[in-house]
């Protein structure tokens, strides 16, 4: 732009608009939680985690608490117990299309997004906390070496099994089922097993020495302590596999969530706007029936976009109204006949909309003049039938990328809790049943 050119100016926002706008904070003061990058872990990934949410350097929290280590294994327990209740990194999702659009759609390199452990450096700490632990020891706040042995062997076998259980696949946890999903990470490679129970030797070696050295008790109060010390260790070892197998499956149900609302907006899509646009094609040189299909169509849209009542109470309400809309954009005549009637539910709007894209594939594809549509309502089902006496089609080759039968119709009703079937033949005419439990 050259420096005779007029620049624009500040876009105005009308008084009452602005006053209407909630004033919006400067900044959130809601703090994100402390997670523990595993990318960048030299054991547990807490330290890296607490420098990242703290704002300090990596090394500066190590150092602090490898001097807590020395204190009598101080720093031990406040890394175990802050590496238990510190959920781990999640991966960064991206919106469906950006890497495709970004040419960036490969798979990334795991091995690329590891940090090196920087060995000299990891000397240095080791250095630094066996110093300071051999000066307490020789001093008068020396830790008696039974306790110090527990905790040492306690601290080693919890680390062991932890650490598999941070890094253990858990694609089994997503598709498996039964048994398989829970004890799949732990048979993925036999590396993990002999950590694993590695690890349970150390706990329980550290309960015996425990156990042992306690002094002054019978019998039956040692056999008691045993117990449950042994039934502490297990929980303890466990507890991580099991807060992963959770976080895992919540996971698991929030993409199949997501999945489910995107199957729903495609088929919404095509049933109204792709549906519209065709519409449009043919009659391009309509300006008057152009303007009122996109009229219409920015009305229902907006309708479904911010979640506004369509009018209709019953299902044989919103079969009507879905039955005036088919007329109206395609010229043919849909005869309604109705036993029964329901509250329109979700589960219900669903069916309705599956019911509407039968229509619409009976006065698009059928040539029949006449589509009937046949509702009842029992205390245990919901049904409609849609049936064209028109030319039918093979459904076995009905192609997978196709949304109108499969997407809008079969996969909408089954994710309702219903079922979808099809019967049709070349030269017999379609017809459709649609299902739903109540």
């Amino acid at each position: 732009m050259s420096a005779g050119e007029d620049r624009p100016g500040p876009v105005q926002v009308p008084p009452d608009v602005a006053a209407a706008a909630p004033a919006l904070p400067a900044e959130s003061s809601v703090q994100p939680r402390s997670t523990r990058p595993l990318g960048e872990a030299w054991i547990g990934g807490v330290c890296a985690g607490l420098a990242e949410h703290l704002g300090w350097s990596v090394l500066v929290v190590r150092v602090i608490f490898v001097v807590a280590a020395a204190l009598g294994l101080a720093g031990v327990a406040l890394y175990l117990a802050l590496w238990l209740v510190m959920p781990q990194q999640a991966g960064q999702r991206s919106a469906p299309g950006l890497e495709a659009g970004a040419r960036k759609g490969l798979r990334p390199d795991a091995a690329a997004t590891l940090t090196p452990v920087d060995y000299g450096v990891a000397s240095a700490l080791v250095l630094l906390g066996g110093g300071l632990f051999w000066l307490l020891q020789s001093s008068a706040w020396a830790l008696p070496p039974a306790p110090l042995l527990a905790g040492a062997l306690a601290a080693a076998g919890l680390g062991m099994i932890w650490w598999q259980a941070d890094r253990a696949s858990t694609r089994e946890l997503r598709r498996g089922s039964g048994w398989r999903r829970v004890i799949a990470p732990l048979l993925v490679h036999w590396t993990t097993v002999v950590a694993v129970v590695v690890g349970l030797a150390a706990l329980a070696a550290a309960v015996t020495v425990v156990v042992t050295t306690v002094d002054g008790i019978g019998e039956v109060p040692r056999m008691l302590l045993l117990l449950a010390l042994a039934v502490a260790a297990l929980a303890l070892a466990a507890l991580p596999w099991f807060l992963r197998v959770r976080r895992a499956l919540a996971r698991a149900r929030d993409d199949a969530l997501v999945a489910d609302a995107r199957a729903d907006m495609a088929a919404h899509l095509h049933d109204s706007v792709l549906q519209t646009l065709a519409l449009i094609q043919r009659q391009a040189s309509d300006p008057k029936a152009v303007t009122a299909l996109a009229r219409r169509q920015e009305r229902e849209l907006r309708q479904w976009l911010y979640g506004e009542s369509l009018g209709s109470a019953t299902l044989a309400e919103a079969l009507s109204g879905e039955i005036i809309d088919v007329e109206d954009r395609h010229g043919v005549d849909v005869e309604l006949v109705s036993v029964g009637d329901c509250e329109l539910t979700p589960e219900v709007t669903a069916l309705v909309r599956a019911a509407r894209e039968a229509m619409v594939n009976a006065a698009k594809h059928s040539g029949a003049d006449r589509i009937d549509v046949y509702a009842e309502v029992d205390p245990e089902l919901v049904s409609v039938y849609v049936r064209d006496r028109g030319n039918g089609f093979d459904l076995a080759a009905v192609e997978e990328d196709r949304m109108g039968v499969r997407g809008s119709i079969v996969e909408r009703v089954k994710r309702a809790g219903g079922r979808a079937i099809i019967r049709t033949a070349p030269g017999e005419g379609t017809e459709v049943r649609l299902e739903l439990p109540r």
